[in-house]
Formats: structure tokens, C-alpha cells, sequence
């Protein structure tokens, strides 16, 4: 996160010569709405700790704008979406948030080894992993908060029930404002076994602090292990002729390779930033 958004919500974004290049009017409207969505889900002026957690990669507050075609729009937008959700929800400090990445960013080689080790041990288990992927193509997203809040695909599971989104009709913001709502998992038509048949992999991610495992539409699988915002880190695992990550270019969701590491010929551990 070289910088950050820190905009206000309604104020700045309410007017179309005030929008971010990556918004447009009607992009705009869907955003407010989607804002609004969260709003009602979220308590008021939560602690701004809570944040991180919901912030975490494909997790609720991650708001991913599913049909931008520009990879720098993609980027900027997802900076820019951790400040309003920092001020539109909780209230936090400038200082906090710009704060954040450093909690999640890796600069040194001690660090650096710590996250090799988690990952070489997570290595161990990816071929059951990878098995599971290549088994159930219909899952392309599997994230976890804890064991009883996670997300498959665009459908985000807790205690109390499921919400299923719907890609929003311009940007394709997910979550967005158009939601279902469903008490069990036998009511979710569109993937009602999906919980049950990730529990494996959910229990992996478990033991390794995986925060999320999404299969690219190149046939690769990005295993993050944490971030916020456009800093992730993890091991990217080729499969096919899925690309190489390399410093200095860009992942699918807009984010810059900032460090590189080969582990195997088809496994490279990765910072963004």
C-alpha cells in the first residue's frame, strides 16, 4: 500500500467531479449501496481492531470489484476501499489505518523465514488441497475468518446463517447490495453441499493460518496466508501453464509482486505491495 484513500463516504463521493478515476457514476451508486449493505450487517462504530478481521483477504469487508479490466484501476480501488471502510464503519483513526500494512508487510529476512517454514509445512498438505480444486471446479473461492465464519465463493456462512451475493451489475462488487439471505445450508440451491465438501481444506487452512485459497482462471492456485488491502502474501502454486509470478508485475487482482521466491518449479512464495 504505497498510499491510501482516506475519503470520507458521502461527501466526496456523492458528486461525479469528485470521484476516483476507477469510479464512475453508476459504479459509484453501486458502491454507496453496497456501503449501506454493510452498514446494516456491522454494529456501529465497531472497535477499529475488529477491522483487520473483516478485512482480511475475500473476507466481508474486502470488497472486490469483480468487472474492472484494468489491473491498476483494480488495485487502486482496493486501497482505496480499506480507508472508506475505516471511516465509514468504525471510525478509525488516519494514523491507524495507514498503520496497517506494516502489520502484514515483510521486509526483512528473519520475517521472511518465519512465513517459509508455515509455508514449507503447508506444502506437505497441498496436493490434497489441489486435489480438492481440481475435483470441485464449481469452487473457485474458499476463505476463513474462523471455523465458523468463512466464505465459498460469493456466499459468506456464520452462525446465524448464509448470505449469498450477487455480483453488482457494473463494477461487480462482491459483497454487494444484492444479497439472499438463508437459515441452512440445504436452502442455498446454487451450492448446498459446498460447506461440507470444503471441510478438509477449511480444517487445513486451520492449522496453517491460511486466510484464503482461490483458484485462478489461468489454473493456478493463490494460497494467501494474510494481508489487507493490496498487501498479500502466500505461495502461488502453478498448475498447467498458469504464469510465474515476477517482481514488479501484477496478479489478478491488480496487486504488484514486491518479492519473489522460488520454493519448487511450481511453487513461488510472494509478498505484494
Amino acid at each position: 500500500m504505497k498510499a491510501i484513500y482516506l475519503l470520507l463516504l458521502l461527501p466526496i463521493l456523492a458528486t461525479a467531479h469528485n470521484l476516483p478515476n476507477f469510479l464512475s457514476v453508476d459504479t459509484d451508486k453501486e458502491y454507496i449501496a453496497t456501503i449501506d449493505t454493510l452498514r446494516s450487517l456491522l454494529p456501529k462504530n465497531g472497535d477499529p481492531e475488529i477491522l483487520i478481521g473483516l478485512a482480511l483477504p475475500y473476507s466481508l469487508l474486502d470488497i472486490q470489484p469483480t468487472k474492472f479490466t484494468s489491473l491498476i484501476d483494480k488495485n487502486q480501488f482496493t486501497n482505496f476501499n480499506l480507508g472508506v471502510m475505516s471511516q465509514a464503519i468504525f471510525k478509525a483513526k488516519e494514523q491507524f489505518v495507514v498503520g496497517l500494512p506494516n502489520r502484514v508487510l515483510c521486509q526483512n529476512s528473519t520475517c521472511r523465514k518465519t512465513r517459509m517454514t508455515l509455508i514449507n509445512q503447508f506444502m506437505a498438505e497441498q496436493a490434497k488441497v489441489g486435489e480438492f480444486f481440481n475435483q470441485n471446479e464449481d469452487i473457485l473461492i474458499v476463505q476463513r475468518t474462523t471455523d465458523d465464519v468463512y466464505r465459498i465463493n460469493n456466499a459468506f456462512y456464520t452462525p446465524s446463517g448464509i448470505i449469498q451475493y450477487q455480483p453488482s451489475a457494473v463494477a461487480g462488487f462482491v459483497p454487494s447490495a444484492n444479497w439472499s439471505e438463508y437459515k441452512s445450508t440445504e436452502e442455498l440451491t446454487s451450492c448446498n453441499t459446498c460447506s461440507v465438501r470444503s471441510t478438509t481444506v477449511r480444517n487445513i487452512m486451520a492449522q496453517y493460518n491460511v486466510a484464503a485459497i482461490v483458484r485462478e482462471a489461468n489454473m493456478g492456485l493463490n494460497v494467501i496466508f494474510g494481508g489487507i488491502s493490496n498487501n498479500h502474501w502466500g505461495v502461488m502454486v502453478i498448475e498447467q501453464s498458469a504464469d510465474k509470478p515476477k517482481v514488479g508485475q501484477r496478479n489478478s487482482l491488480g496487486f504488484e509482486y514486491e518479492d519473489v521466491i522460488e520454493l519448487t518449479p511450481k511453487a513461488y512464495y510472494y509478498q505484494t505491495n
